[in-house]
């Protein structure tokens, strides 16, 4: 059912944006006014804000010169708002960003907590609240989330936290706000949920898929409903009525046998229904903070690996050198990657093999971070990708994968692994309705 609703969602989105067949890039400014998912746009926004600060790095760094003159940082500061108004996406690149986009709004509408801690945290067990404050601007939806998380931060002024600490503030936060009334903020979350998957048709659905139903109920550790579903096994969706009629009939049996536990009773003469009350962004939650306590922060184990993995790495550059200098003189390597498959592709099939494209020291770094140097098991994923001649089939295989082997889809080696696999299918995206199947 996801799979779809990403599909179709995406489709919607392209034939919105790309309007000429012509178009080989799409400005920043022009996507902003498109009539696409806020979401979207501020996935794109913030990509184009992480270019930003990347350049501002190159100025900081500098022992010869004070960019921090007020004069020259007010220079510097209409420059880049200048650049951000002219940024661009390659086509490539803009169709890789939009389905990554609407994946990472949908894998957080399931499970915010997995989501949120993994795409903060991706290549770091610890990081500054600064940077927390940043990448929950990617997120434009359960914004009562990005409230108490502010909010506990100043109250407790935190400076840095670790993942284990987020992820635990995270589940308080639920916990508080379940526990007020846990069948109307279900309602209310489904129904989040539904609006998004709406808006990737016409038609509004009327069900949702047992396997969506069970990631909503155990990220958010609400045990009762996550029993309720397994329970239900043998089907494989439920209609929103009927899921209306499970949760609140486990509602009133839990008021019956200890309605201490429930601050909002429900009676049986109260009957709550989706389409009559609103969803968790109309009707937001409020969160008081100061009772949460997070542990202490845990002192990162000493990486005993870590020289050894330096010095691996150093020798993997010198080795790959010779190799990689010659693309390096003519441009982007990910460019010359894509004009390499594409000369290959003259029959608009696929590279056979994706061998050719992981290579050198991404390879052996791919092996070592995702497949724990395990490279027999990485080889035979390497050749189930090269039996499906499709990007949906290999997109849902990478997905099973990473889920598999908890491997973090947002960490830099899963979203290099991801493009070299990406752009064997599609090397070079040039018209409209172009077969991305």
């Amino acid at each position: 059912m996801l799979e779809n609703t990403i599909e179709v969602l995406i489709k919607k989105i392209k034939d919105e944006v790309i309007t000429d067949p012509n178009m080989t890039d799409i400005p920043l400014a022009y996507l902003m006014t498109r009539n696409i998912p806020e979401s979207v746009k501020h996935f794109f926004d913030q990509e184009v804000e992480l270019w930003i600060r990347e350049e501002e790095e190159k100025f900081s760094s500098s022992d010869r010169f004070d960019y921090d003159m007020p004069e020259v940082r007010m220079l510097i500061d209409q420059i880049f708002d200048h650049l951000k108004q002219n940024a661009r996406f390659d086509l490539n690149k803009f169709n890789q960003l939009l389905e990554r986009a609407v994946k990472l709004e949908m894998n957080y509408l399931i499970e915010p907590h997995r989501t949120l801690t993994q795409f903060i945290f991706k290549d770091s067990a610890i990081v500054s609240t600064i940077d927390v404050y940043d990448t929950l601007k990617y997120f434009f939806r359960y914004e009562y989330y990005k409230d108490a998380i502010s909010d506990y931060f100043n109250t407790k002024y935190l400076y840095e936290i670790s993942q284990d600490q987020f992820h635990d503030l995270i589940a308080q936060i639920d916990h508080k706000v379940f526990s007020e009334n846990t069948f109307e903020i279900t309602l209310k979350t489904i129904k989040t949920i539904t609006n998004f998957i709406n808006e990737s048709s016409d038609d509004e659905i009327d069900r949702l898929d047992l396997e969506v139903l069970s990631h909503v109920f155990k990220d958010r550790d609400l045990q009762t409903y996550s029993a309720l579903i397994d329970q239900l096994k043998d089907q494989e969706h439920l209609t929103l009525a009927e899921l209306e009629t499970i949760l609140q009939e486990e509602s009133i049996s839990t008021l019956k046998a200890e309605p201490e536990t429930v601050e909002t009773p429900i009676s049986e003469e109260t009957q709550l229904h989706m389409e009559e009350i609103p969803d968790i962004e109309e009707s937001k939650p409020s969160v008081e903070v100061d009772n949460i306590e997070l542990g202490e922060m845990e002192a990162p184990e000493p990486e005993v690996e870590e020289a050894e993995i330096e010095e691996e790495e150093q020798e993997e550059e010198e080795e790959t050198q010779e190799v990689t200098e010659p693309v390096q003189k003519h441009g982007n390597v990910a460019s010359e990657m894509a004009d390499f498959v594409a000369s290959q592709i003259s029959t608009g099939q696929p590279l056979a093999d994706l061998n050719p494209l992981i290579q050198g020291r991404a390879r052996k770094k791919i092996i070592k971070k995702l497949f724990k140097k395990k490279e027999d098991e990485f080889n035979s994923f390497i050749n189930l990708i090269n039996q499906h001649s499709t990007w949906k089939d290999a997109s849902v295989i990478i997905d099973e994968e990473f889920y598999e082997r908890g491997i973090n889809p947002y960490s830099k080696e899963a979203i290099i692994f991801s493009d070299l696999i990406y752009i064997r299918f599609f090397p070079k995206d040039k018209y409209v309705g172009e077969n991305r199947d």
